[in-house]
């Protein structure tokens, strides 16, 4: 991400009314909007496709090796975000790895809980592996709940029997579902956060045990 986009994104968030505990609904339009304010890097070209039956978008730098596929997962507390407004943070990743990236448009919580986004995120890894794309040239990565996300599909590629990637970058992730460390405690006033019963069903549910949870590697109709 450019200085330019990250001094947009710093004004639009700390000025737009985005409220992670208010209407889910609203804070998707609200979200959208504000990462669609943020210039598209010149470099990169996005095209809409799907692996393993999983809408994704693939994202291209120029001068990138194809060979090579960063496998991402946008954040947006489960419950707001899209892969296609996560192309600014995902291309600069892209960039720097010199990399092509396809970001992956999980199904969101609340219509969608646990374990809808790691079925996902398994089907479309699959996909890519399917796809001819070799385990050892994949990287997996997210960020905030992209990245707990990430971690998690790292243990649901193990009880699928599925090939690992070759590296995985989580950024801040988000990985206790309990909300009861001191951090969050203490911050809770100032940075109230969507709670988590929106993706895990119940406020007691903890992590890893939403990871442990063996994948369907199917995206099934909800319920």
């Amino acid at each position: 991400m450019s200085q330019q986009q990250r001094d947009a994104l710093d004004q639009l968030l700390r000025d737009a009314p985005l409220d992670l505990g208010g209407d889910v609904a609203e804070q998707r339009v609200i979200f959208e909007d504000m990462m669609a304010a943020i210039p598209s890097p010149a470099d990169a070209t996005a095209s809409s496709g799907s692996l393993g039956g999983i809408p994704v978008v693939n994202v291209e730098v120029a001068g990138a090796d194809r060979a090579r596929v960063i496998f991402y997962l946008h954040g947006g507390p489960y419950a707001i975000g899209t892969a296609a407004s996560s192309v600014g943070l995902a291309s600069d990743l892209a960039r720097r790895a010199g990399a092509r990236l396809v970001t992956v448009d999980y199904r969101l919580a609340p219509e969608h809980p646990h374990p809808a986004a790691i079925d996902d995120a398994v089907a479309a890894y699959r996909g890519l592996l399917d796809s001819g794309v070799a385990a050892s040239a994949i990287a997996i990565a997210g960020e905030s709940a992209g990245a707990g996300l990430a971690a998690a599909t790292l243990v649901a590629l193990k009880h699928a029997g599925l090939p690992q990637p070759s590296a995985a970058v989580l950024m801040s992730p988000w990985a206790d579902l309990t909300v009861s460390s001191e951090s969050i405690s203490v911050k809770a006033a100032v940075d109230p956060a969507l709670t988590p019963k929106v993706y895990a069903g119940e406020p007691s549910t903890t992590w890893p045990p939403a990871t442990e949870r063996r994948s369907s590697s199917a995206r099934s109709s909800p319920t």
